[in-house]
Formats: structure tokens, C-alpha cells, sequence
């Protein structure tokens, strides 16, 4: 069954990720891994057919160090499971993107959902994301494309703009063009993590354990498009001194970052967030400004920095710096904060993001 064809069908049933019981007539096992510098992990799971199609759940975790070491145990470890909303369920982009729940294999590993709504599971350290059947729209054989955003990205699944496609009018358009997507729009995500934090709190800022994950489901490449969030960081400094100490920390850390996604051996595009005056969360607009221009220069200096590796970049920041509320003369692609999206914007975003795909051959 389809993502697409299916959302009617479903919308009931899973809205919560609960499903009837299983058939009998049909179970199968699998395993799925992720890895990360010095670790990996991976589940073991059952696959049974149902009314709507197979679901999935987990029936073992484990745990091995890099690079040699045994598999180990880890059921009794906090893991989290995540799987996407239905379209109706996105009414407001401020609210999480997906459903999930967290707890150990006693906890999770009753819980069955659809394979079609990308059943995944967070490691506990925050490290990677084991995904069971990322990539499940479009044809079996044809190109696969991770697109991992924030808000912005995670809009575009707004029911008011999207009934069609379980993971937004990006994966419409992508399979249109031959691709197969995994589309992960959170909101509130960075290129970098949020100081202070650890293992799964972690992993919820940013996305490098999604990256990590998709990686191991051979994709032909990824569009990143994130940075709006960690110029709010940066902008919300006390002090000059202070904001200065936070851009440094920022891209130093997404250097190392770019660096894992250069030797990865796929392609990257980097989507440049807005970076004119705005509203973060009440910075100082010019704050903001500076921050986030600082940060796509790096992404600019990244992606040009050779013509033979796989690096990339869609410049969605000056397809749009005249179109903000302010902007004299020409139609706002904005919502009041000027981060944020409106109907027009959202339809140069998609754009935006199915041009950045195509860099990918």
C-alpha cells in the first residue's frame, strides 16, 4: 500500500499509531542497524500484515562498540520511537512533527506501527537513528533522497498545504521527478546541538542522528536545509562578547559536522535558511541577521570550497532576502516573524528543496 493511497484509509486508525491485530497469515523478521563514530546499534523487529497493510515492531535492541566489538544487550536502555504524522494530524506547524513514545523494549516493543509511516528508533545515547522502512514512497529501485529541515521544512506538511502525501508536497514532487524521499521537517532543529545537552535530548535538536540512520538505507543523497535556529542561538546572546563566543562554538561544530557528511561519500546540498531582519523568539533582528549570514557564508565557503566532491548549495537565503514584509515592492513569502512561511513562500520552498534534490544525479 502507498503512503499517498493509503492516508484516507488510515486516518482513524493511526492517528495514534494503534493498529487491529495482526493476521496471522503473514509475519516476517528483520533486522535494521545505525552507526555512529565508535558505535553502532541495531533492532530486530517482527513484520505482520494487518487491515492496513504491514506493520511493524520491535523485538530485540542491541548494542556493539566499533570496531570490533560484540553485540551486546540494550533492552533495558531508554530508546525512542518515532513515526510520522498523517496529514490531518499537522495542523499546527508548531507541533511535533511525528509521533513518539520512549521507554525500554518492555515499553516500546508491544507498540506496532505501519511500515508505510517510517517506524524508527532512537539510540539512547542520541547517536543514530534506526530506521525500519525510511524511503517507502516512489518505486522500489529508483533513487532515494534524505531531506532533512526545520520548521520551515516541517511546514510544508501543514495540512492547509498538503492533504496528498504523507511527507508533504516535497515528496510529491520528488517522485514526480523519479526520487524516492525521507523527508524529516522538525521544528526547532540546528546544525549543531544544543550546549548542555546529552543522549536522546540530544539528539532531539538536531539531526545528525536522522543522517546517520538514512545513510545506511544507501540513499543517493541528501538536501539539508537547517541554520535559521542556530542564529536564533547565537542572536540571543546577552552580550557581544557572548554572541561572538556562540558563533565561534557554532562553526567550529559545524565544520566537524560538514566534515562526517563530506566523508559519508554521498551527495549534500545545503539549503540556505532566510537571513534578512527577523523575529526570533524577540532577538535583536539585527542580531539574528548578522548570525544566520555568518552561517551561510560558511555553507557558501563549504560547499564551494571544491568542484569535485559532493558538496552543494541551494541559496534559498537570497532567493529570497527582497521577500519579507518589509520589503518594498515585492510579494512577502513571510508570515509576520519573517522566518516562517506563508502560502507563497511555502510553494518557493518546495521549489527550492526539489531543485536542490536534482543535484544529486
Amino acid at each position: 500500500m502507498s503512503r499517498t493511497g493509503a492516508v484516507t484509509a488510515v486516518s482513524a486508525a493511526l492517528a495514534a499509531g494503534t493498529v487491529v491485530a495482526p493476521s496471522p497469515a503473514f509475519a516476517e523478521t528483520g533486522t535494521q542497524i545505525c552507526q555512529a563514530p565508535g558505535v553502532a546499534y541495531r533492532v530486530t523487529y517482527e513484520v505482520n500484515s494487518s487491515t492496513y497493510g504491514p506493520i511493524a515492531h520491535a523485538t530485540a535492541f542491541q548494542r556493539r562498540t566499533l570496531p570490533s566489538g560484540p553485540w551486546t544487550d540494550a533492552s533495558t536502555q531508554t530508546w525512542q520511537l518515532r513515526w510520522d504524522h498523517i496529514p490531518s494530524a499537522w495542523d499546527n506547524p508548531w507541533s511535533g512533527p511525528h509521533r513518539q513514545e520512549q521507554g525500554n523494549l518492555a515499553t516500546l516493543g508491544p507498540i506496532q506501527v505501519a511500515t508505510y509511516l517510517s517506524p524508527r528508533y532512537v539510540a539512547p545515547d542520541g547517536a543514530c537513528t534506526v530506521y525500519l522502512s525510511p524511503f517507502a514512497n516512489g518505486t522500489a529501485g529508483q533513487p532515494k533522497i534524505g531531506v532533512l529541515g526545520d520548521s520551515l521544512t516541517q511546514s510544508l506538511n501543514d495540512s492547509s498545504y498538503n492533504q496528498q502525501h504523507l511527507q508533504g508536497y516535497v515528496q510529491g514532487n520528488l517522485n514526480g521527478a523519479g526520487r524516492r524521499a525521507e523527508v524529516e521537517g522538525q521544528g526547532g532543529r540546528r546544525w549543531t546541538p544544543r550546549p548542555g545537552t546529552a543522549d536522546l535530548v540530544r539528539a532531539d535538536g538536531y539531526l545528525l542522528d536522522e543522517f546517520r540512520g538514512l545513510l545506511q538505507h544507501d540513499p543517493q543523497g541528501y538536501v539539508i536545509s537547517l541554520g535559521p535556529n542556530d542564529g536564533g542561538h547565537i542572536a540571543l546572546g546577552g552580550t557581544d562578547q557572548e554572541r561572538q563566543a556562540r558563533l565561534d562554538a557554532t562553526i567550529s561544530a559545524l565544520r566537524t559536522i560538514i566534515n562526517e557528511i563530506r566523508t559519508s561519500g554521498r551527495c549534500a546540498v545545503f539549503v540556505t535558511g532566510p537571513d534578512n531582519l527577523a523575529d526570533y523568539l524577540g532577538a535583536n533582528p539585527w542580531h539574528y541577521a548578522a548570525a544566520t549570514q555568518a552561517i551561510n557564508r560558511e555553507l557558501r565557503a563549504q560547499a564551494n570550497a571544491s568542484a569535485t566532491d559532493d558538496l552543494k548549495l541551494q541559496d534559498f537565503a537570497a532567493l529570497s532576502f527582497d521577500h519579507h514584509t518589509y520589503s518594498q515592492g515585492q510579494q512577502a513569502w513571510f508570515i509576520a516573524d519573517d522566518i516562517h512561511l506563508n502560502a507563497t513562500g511555502k510553494l518557493h520552498f518546495t521549489n527550492a528543496i526539489t531543485q536542490a534534490a536534482s543535484q544529486c544525479p
